[in-house]
């Protein structure tokens, strides 16, 4: 039978490591990411890409990050293609419909190519192709941007493709961080 000093004992360290396994675990994770955004070409922007998801602050490998990364431009890409879709719908005939067609066209490019290619390149190692295949998505924004030069309008839909061009490029850089050029 154990005694009472050492159940006390025992207790003790129960407690001691259910406080500590919880606590450290928060201050880690936002150093790591902090850590590995450094490594980044635009760490803030690394920074701010990732905590806005809370998976993030979960992992602990830059496999991981990468992969949240990857999806959240695939997020992006599918939701301003659904943005751009009404839009287009409600312009039809009209130099701004065709605009947004064009608009439409290269963000459901782009998220074909990052949730189809993109995502079955990254989770079997192709690390480089996926990195080619986001560089190539973060240019949606461009291709959209053009299509209202094109027409000598403003677009409405700079803020969304300056956030799919971020988001792009942040994923790009975490994927390259697991390979060598």
């Amino acid at each position: 039978m154990a005694t009472a000093e050492t159940m006390s004992v025992a207790m003790s360290l129960i407690v001691l490591a259910a406080m500590f396994s919880t606590l450290p675990a928060a201050h880690v994770d936002a150093g790591f990411i902090s850590r590995t955004c450094k490594k980044t070409k635009n760490a803030a922007m690394c920074v701010a890409v990732l905590r806005d998801d809370p998976e993030s602050a979960k992992v602990t490998t830059v496999h991981d990050l990468a992969s949240i990364a990857l999806q959240i431009a695939i997020a992006i890409a599918d939701h301003n293609g659904a943005v751009i879709g009404d839009l287009a719908k409600k312009s039809q005939g009209t130099p701004q419909g065709d605009a947004l067609n064009a608009c439409l066209g290269a963000y459901v490019d782009a998220s074909m190519d990052l949730d189809i290619d993109g995502r079955s390149g990254f989770d079997g190692g192709d690390y480089a192709g996926t990195s080619k295949l986001l560089s190539g998505a973060k240019g949606a924004g461009d291709a959209c941007e053009n299509a209202f030069k094109g027409i000598g309008k403003k677009s409405p839909l700079t803020t969304i493709d300056i956030m799919m061009t971020e988001r792009c490029s942040v994923a790009a850089d975490l994927v390259d961080l697991l390979f060598h050029k």
